[in-house]
This record gives structure tokens, sequence and C-alpha cells, in this order.
């Protein structure tokens, strides 16, 4: 049992922690505050460059990876931030991809048959992470997700995804103004794959 475990099953102890809804929430609320004025748009670049969002973003994300995970893998420079406060939360170690299409290269140790996962920060399209996941299945790295942080697609990435790459995709939340948090990682979480 651990310590959220045992103060939620006290009877006389006050509950000193936000519950995993109520951090996703409140994450949720920070990042829109970066977004322009009423028109939805999020400026990933902005919610990157603040150390308390990256640092509890990296929190529920790291809830997100699959068990056994050796390595993350992220395009540079967009990934970066949001990779390495992960990499920093969790210890694990990443690779950067640079270029684009048949000119994308992987920079960083990688290693065939770690297992990976691709962080792309912000998701408008499925093509948004092809450049991680195949750098990553070039080195004969075995990638299983895709996390993101924002998700401005529709339900659509992740039937692409699976079915391009055979990954599957998880984002914290959709950056689309009508829509909710899509909750915390903990509630979405599948199980290992492989």
């Amino acid at each position: 049992m651990n310590l959220a475990q045992a103060l939620h099953t006290a009877p006389d102890v006050p509950s000193a922690f936000q519950s995993a809804q109520q951090r996703s929430a409140e994450l949720y609320a920070d990042i829109l505050a970066v977004a322009p004025a009423g028109d939805g748009r999020v400026d990933v670049v902005a919610v990157q460059s603040r150390p308390s969002i990256l640092r509890r973003t990296a929190a529920l994300l790291s809830e997100a990876l699959p068990p056994g995970t050796d390595r993350l893998v992220c395009a540079a420079p967009d990934g970066i931030a949001a990779t390495t406060a992960l990499a920093l939360h969790t210890g694990l170690p990443f690779a950067t991809v640079t270029g684009s299409g048949q000119d994308a290269r992987l920079t960083g140790e990688a290693h065939a048959g770690e297992y990976t996962v691709a962080v792309v920060p912000l998701m408008r399209t499925a093509q948004d992470a092809a450049p991680p996941l195949r750098a990553a299945l070039k080195a004969g790295m075995r990638v299983s997700h895709v996390l993101s942080v924002l998700n401005r697609s529709d339900n659509g990435v992740a039937d692409t995804l699976l079915e391009q790459y055979g990954v599957r995709f998880h984002a914290l939340f959709s950056a689309t103004p009508s829509r909710a948090p899509l909750g915390p990682a903990a509630d979405q979480k599948e199980d290992d794959p492989r």
C-alpha cells in the first residue's frame, strides 16, 4: 500500500494530496492560460518554456509509460523540452531526431531491440510523429507508444498510428477548445501490448 492509499483509508486523516484528476485539471487550466485570447490555440513553445508546467506534465506523462520502456525518442527541436523533463523525471535516456523525411537522422545513443516511446508534445496529424517513429524503427528499436501533451487532431490519429506503425497513442489533453481534458494518464493506461 502506498502513502496515498494509506491516507485515503485512514479514518481521521484529512486528504493532503490532490487526486490524479485534480492534478490533471489544474495542469490543463495552466496550459490553457498560455493560449492566445479566445481562439483556443495553444502555443506549445510557451507551454514548454514554463518549468512548473513541464514538471507536472512529465509526472503525468510518466504514468502513461508502458512498463519496460528503455528509451525515449523525440523530434528536435519541438520535442526536446518535454522529453528532457520526462527523462529527468523517470531517469530514462533519450535520443533525438533531426531533419525530416529521408533526411531524418537519429542522434544520441540508441540500440536495436530497445523498447522505445516517442514523445510528440503537440499532435496535429499522425504525420507529426513520423520522423521519430521512422528513425527509431530504422534503428531497430521497438516503438510501442506515442505520448503527447496536446492533441489538436480528431480521434483518427490513434487509428492511423496503429495501422501505419503498430504503435498506440496517448495524449494528456485535447487542445480543441470545445473538449474537456482527456483525463489523467492512469485512467487511460492500457496493458502492456508487448
